[in-house]
């Protein structure tokens, strides 16, 4: 008995060193960005779902704003378009190193700047 509680115990510490690792891909994150050089920093909240292999879904909310969008890529790296309030747009998100979550760069359809936000997974 006593070598089961050590093994659990082992396994349990390896498993909670592990998570980090496993603070990306498909879940509910944290949003917080800012709108181009000149535009104001923002918080949300983001949902990322696995829809198949290499696709995902996303539902991203901003304010009273919800943008809903899809992508491809292999939950290190994910390009996504999305759509909402009458724009769309194109959103590229790379998994931290630290396993937090994703930095994220994204525009809208036809302009210059592109606004930056920090994803970090909802535990």
């Amino acid at each position: 008995m006593k070598q089961l509680v050590k093994a659990l115990a082992v396994l349990g510490l390896l498993v909670m060193a592990a998570m980090p690792a496993f603070a990306k891909g498909p879940g509910d994150y944290r949003v917080q960005g800012k709108e181009g050089t000149s535009g104001g920093g923002y918080t949300g909240s983001a949902s990322l779902t696995q829809t198949g292999a290499e696709t995902w879904r996303i539902v991203w909310k901003i304010g009273s704003q919800t943008w809903t969008g899809f992508g491809i890529g292999n939950g290190e790296v994910v390009a996504l378009n999305f759509t909402g309030n009458g724009r769309t747009g194109v959103m590229l998100l790379i998994a931290k190193e630290d396993g937090t979550g994703y930095a994220a760069a994204w525009a809208y359809t036809g302009e210059k700047e592109v606004g930056y936000e920090e994803w970090t997974k909802r535990r």
